[in-house]
């Protein structure tokens, strides 16, 4: 089995977080399938002298000097697993379609050195449908290779990618109705896609490294109960109602941390949030985390915390049962299909008091939830075999129609 694989964006040394889950998938598949090879298509989506945006005009000009200079590369993530690289700029829909164009000749060039590599491309994947589910349709159209689309924006569809009309953009409903299969990552998603008319929408999961994210067997009590939190510091991702929420709690127990990490444009409001509400020496905010230092606050923290208003399927809250932790999680789309009674607890979004009460409920009752039965549960759902396997499985019958 030949994969091509195209992710709609990519790490970088700009932006070296961002979708750094397709490449964990990418390298968990090539681990579990060494018999197969799988290739990752990227054109630096994210980085940052390859972005252009119409209201930054100065820079326009240094970065088409610095983007021009960068040279193509290929390197070999795994015996079965090579990562292409071609520059390609990126900037507004609204101008030559983004360069659409080149982007597609970019990941084409990659296609066609996978292809010359080794021999027969059987598939191609592409996460989410702008720009990486377009640009699989083209090529499929043109090579006769049928795709995969696994979709991740959320909540879908963004505002951006509605019509007037109310109609879903043929940006997004092209790639999206000509594809194989539509992978959703939660059955809230699945549900969503579905009731936007997507046709031949399947549920899988998305996947932790369960060798790297693992219990500390060897981590002593902490001195004071503390919760963790890991997310990018913006609105929507319910920092401020955490802080108040834990506010209300030192009231009640003194004893109590709160550490979050990650960064943001409202990283300082949330600085400046927490002296207001005079719990700054109970939080802790630790800025960006590297995977080593994730794993570790993972370890240390007795529970973690998601108080989004929005999420698909948040990987914070499977690497944190991969090592564990019980949850305390908002009802905002994918946790629902993740916590349940032994894992954690679910609570209103975008509500203080709701946010409390989890907290509170769970401070009380920690005792009661069992970190090798939280561990067991993951494994069986979110484990890189089992996802994997259903992944493979979705690629096979993709190849069998293409006869």
């Amino acid at each position: 089995m030949n994969v091509f694989i195209i992710p709609s964006w990519y790490p970088s040394e700009d932006e070296p977080h961002t979708g750094i889950f397709f490449k964990e998938q990418a390298e968990a598949l090539a681990d579990v399938f060494p018999d197969s090879d799988f290739a990752l298509s990227t054109w630096g989506s994210h980085e940052h002298d390859l972005l252009l945006y119409s209201n930054d005009l100065l820079k326009i000009i240094p970065k088409l000097i610095k983007g021009s200079l960068k040279q193509a590369a290929q390197t070999q993530l795994r015996d079965n697993l090579t990562q292409y690289y071609t520059p390609a700029f990126t900037w507004t829909r609204k101008v030559w379609q983004g360069n659409i164009r080149n982007i597609i000749k970019a990941n084409e060039k990659h296609l066609l050195a996978f292809k010359a590599a080794k021999g027969t491309i059987d598939v191609i994947h592409a996460h989410s449908a702008h720009p990486g589910g377009w640009v699989a349709m083209e090529l499929s159209k043109k090579y006769n290779i049928p795709y995969v689309l696994t979709e991740h924006m959320g909540p879908f569809p963004f505002d951006a990618f509605k019509l007037p009309s109310g109609k879903l953009s043929p940006w997004l409903a092209k790639p999206l109705h000509n594809a194989f299969a539509t992978i959703a990552v939660s059955p809230q998603q699945q549900a969503t896609l579905q009731n936007w008319g997507i046709p031949r929408v399947t549920h899988i999961p998305n996947l932790t490294d369960e060798s790297f994210f693992k219990p500390d067997k060897g981590k002593q009590p902490n001195t004071a109960f503390t919760f963790f939190t890991l997310a990018r510091l913006e609105e929507g991702k319910g920092i401020s109602y955490l802080l108040e929420a834990f506010k209300k709690l030192l009231e009640v127990y003194q004893e109590c941390k709160l550490i979050i990490g990650g960064e943001g444009s409202q990283q300082e409001n949330y600085k400046a949030r927490a002296n207001a509400l005079a719990i700054s020496d109970n939080v802790e905010l630790l800025g960006v985390l590297n995977r080593d230092q994730a794993l570790q606050a993972y370890q240390r923290c007795d529970a973690f915390v998601l108080p989004s208003l929005h999420e698909n399927l948040p990987l914070v809250l499977l690497e944190a049962i991969a090592c564990g932790k019980p949850l305390i999680s908002t009802y905002c789309g994918g946790p629902e299909s993740i916590i349940t009674p032994e894992t954690g607890i679910l609570v209103a979004p975008g509500n203080t008091e709701a946010l409390y009460e989890g907290l509170l409920a769970m401070h009380l009752n920690y005792k009661h939830y069992n970190p090798d039965k939280i561990r067991q549960l993951f494994l069986i759902k979110y484990s890189r075999q089992t996802v994997c396997q259903q992944i493979m499985d979705i690629y096979k019958a993709a190849s069998v129609s293409k006869n």
